[in-house]
């Protein structure tokens, strides 16, 4: 049920990091418990960036990088740019234009690989003033147990944070879209600074 999805999205990821010469930081994705559910935090080379899962219901699973938050299955992932931009100073525009050119790549990648013509969704969201673009698109109707893909993606210096889940039958686009938003609301961006996984831990907890 979920495996095709997620090979979906890897060949996506690396396609996608084929093209340009650009370095970018790398980061080291890790999650720690907290009170209020779990914190995935992306620590670079000098950067680093966090998102909080509030739920009190969150499972991990067999797929890396993939919890059930509310028994909906989410990824959180990034991927490198592979041209260099202004990362410090991207206007609201230069974002949607990054974010949509991502997005059309990803679209043909997934045409390709379904052999359809995607009947998709997309809006641009600002969410505590950061530009993040929802994306959703119906699966092949003989994918009995997945009905939608939907994204939610911005950009975290020279990064595309991309939170994204399955609609599965029985659940409505609207739920999977809400815990998504959530974690996306949530976003910290800490410029010139890394994070210190037990101290981060302790205070989380106490």
């Amino acid at each position: 049920m979920h495996s095709r999805y997620v090979l979906l999205a890897i060949g996506v990821i690396t396609s996608f990091n084929l093209f340009g010469q650009y370095k970018a930081e790398e980061f080291q994705a890790a999650m720690i418990e907290t009170k209020f559910g779990a914190m995935i935090i992306y620590n670079g080379q000098k950067n680093s960036f966090t998102l909080r899962v509030v739920s009190k219901s969150i499972e991990p699973t067999q797929q890396e990088n993939f919890l059930l938050v509310d028994k909906k299955l989410v990824q959180s992932s990034i991927i490198p740019f592979q041209e260099e931009f202004d990362f410090k100073s991207l206007t609201m525009e230069k974002q949607k234009e990054l974010l949509s050119g991502y997005k059309e790549y990803e679209k043909e990648y997934v045409q390709d690989q379904l052999k359809i013509k995607l009947v998709e969704s997309e809006q641009f969201m600002n969410l505590e003033g950061k530009m993040f673009k929802y994306w959703s698109f119906d699966m092949p109707k003989d994918n009995s147990s997945v009905v939608k893909q939907v994204y939610l993606f911005t950009i975290c210096f020279d990064q595309i944070l991309i939170l994204n889940g399955p609609v599965e039958k029985g659940q409505s686009e609207a739920e999977v879209k809400s815990v998504l938003i959530s974690m996306a609301k949530s976003l910290e961006i800490f410029r010139g600074k890394t994070q210190d996984l037990r101290k981060l831990y302790f205070d989380m907890n106490n």
